[in-house]
């Protein structure tokens, strides 16, 4: 069987992990409607439906899901073997300096898939508050959460996140928590390695807005790290004010639930920030590529 068009297989493989062909055409610098045709043209070559096209977007078929996979890998080792062609190597290794909780409860679950498309990437996670020294060389690139303000460094917006208060299900078998002032029964969970411009992930400007002056209730505990703020609610020993990026996981098990229909967006962001020679290195590239399209993923599952 003859190979397919490689531009076909680059418009499926980037419509399938950006989730359509609008990003799709952004990241290949075409437009929907190319990619669109290349889609066409690889499944006219299998004969074979990969794409649902739904109201709402695209949805891969089973033989889509399939494909997927094996098309990822292979791009990624021809992307190597250019690589190595043009002088500009893949292998090696790529240090990465990102906050602890972002690292423990989002990144490394989700790793996996960059070590098995880049198994020539030597992946070194520096967990660390404490922002190492891009220009010396200490790191190769830096997730950060904060305000976007990095000047003389290339920085790539990542994500948003959202703010909303989390709790364990037994926690409400034992109290009812249906509205604000239900609150003063249970027991708050503070995060308190928050910064002074980062007051919505603070009980107290929560209750104030929603018209509760009174003190806060007594028996709260606090914590100087989110993983530890997050624990705590899994084990059901409060309510915490959780961010989406630390708690999805945690939603989609059951471990946590929302009690409130209540959310707010962060005064905070994700940010990829290096240098701007790192921004031209293969390396830096691919995994900021990478886990943009990760951020994707979890947001259209979200």
């Amino acid at each position: 069987m003859r190979l397919p068009p490689l531009n076909a297989l680059r418009a499926f493989e980037a419509a399938a992990r950006l989730g359509g062909f609008t990003n799709a055409a952004e990241e290949l610098n075409v437009t929907p409607a190319a990619i669109s045709h290349q889609v066409k043209t690889l499944e006219a070559h299998l004969q074979t439906q990969l794409f649902l096209r739904l109201p709402r977007g695209l949805k891969l078929t089973n033989a889509g899901q399939e494909l997927l996979p094996e098309i990822s890998r292979g791009l990624a080792h021809f992307a190597r073997a250019a690589g190595r062609l043009s002088g500009e190597e893949l292998a090696g290794r790529l240090t990465i300096n990102v906050v602890p909780s972002f690292a423990t409860l989002w990144l490394v679950p989700r790793l996996g898939s960059f070590t098995q498309t880049f198994p020539d990437i030597r992946i070194r996670i520096l967990a660390s508050l404490m922002p190492p020294d891009l220009k010396q060389g200490e790191v190769d690139v830096r997730i950060t959460y904060g305000k976007g303000n990095y000047p003389g460094f290339n920085a790539r917006y990542l994500m948003g996140d959202t703010i909303f208060p989390v709790c364990a299900p037994a926690v409400l078998n034992q109290q009812p928590l249906r509205r604000f002032q239900d609150l003063q029964h249970h027991t708050l969970l503070h995060d308190i390695d928050v910064g002074e411009d980062e007051p919505t992930m603070t009980w107290a400007r929560w209750l104030r807005d929603a018209g509760l002056n009174q003190t806060l209730p007594e028996g709260g505990i606090e914590f100087s790290d989110s993983i530890l703020l997050t624990q705590a609610a899994v084990r059901g020993q409060g309510v915490a004010l959780g961010r989406m990026s630390l708690v999805h996981d945690h939603l989609e098990t059951g471990r946590l639930v929302r009690p409130l229909n209540i959310s707010r967006p962060s005064d905070y962001a994700y940010y990829l920030v290096t240098t701007e020679a790192g921004a031209g290195r293969a390396r830096v590239r691919v995994f900021m590529d990478w886990i943009t399209a990760q951020v994707r993923d979890s947001q259209r599952e979200g």
